[in-house]
C-alpha cells in the first residue's frame, strides 16, 4: 500500500504525493511521479492507497486548481486510515 502525503506550505498552500514506500520524516521521500517531498508547516498522511491506483491518483491531484486542491485532497483520503500528522496548520 502507498502512503497519500499532503503537505501545507508556509504559504498556506496545499500540495499532494502519493509515496509507495515513506520514511518516518517523509521530507525528502520521492513519490510515485519522480517528484520529492519538500519540507513543510504542517503534513498529514494517510495509508491505504492501493499501488495499481497510486500514478493514478498521483497525477489527478496534481492537476487541480490550488483553490480546490485542499477539498479534493480529503476527497481522495476518505476510506484510507491517517498514518501520520506533522507541524502546525497555517
Amino acid at each position: 500500500m502507498a502512503h497519500l502525503v499532503a503537505i501545507q506550505t508556509s504559504t498556506g498552500e496545499w500540495h499532494a504525493y502519493v509515496v509507495a514506500r515513506p520514511s518516518n520524516r517523509f521530507v525528502g521521500d520521492i513519490d510515485v511521479s519522480g517528484r520529492t517531498v519538500p519540507s513543510f508547516c504542517h503534513l498529514r498522511a494517510w495509508d491505504g492507497v492501493p499501488k495499481e491506483d497510486a500514478e493514478r491518483l498521483a497525477r489527478s491531484l496534481k492537476g487541480v486548481p490550488k483553490a480546490a486542491r485542499h477539498a479534493a485532497i480529503l476527497k481522495a483520503a476518505e476510506g484510507l486510515r491517517l498514518s501520520a500528522s506533522a507541524g502546525t496548520p497555517v
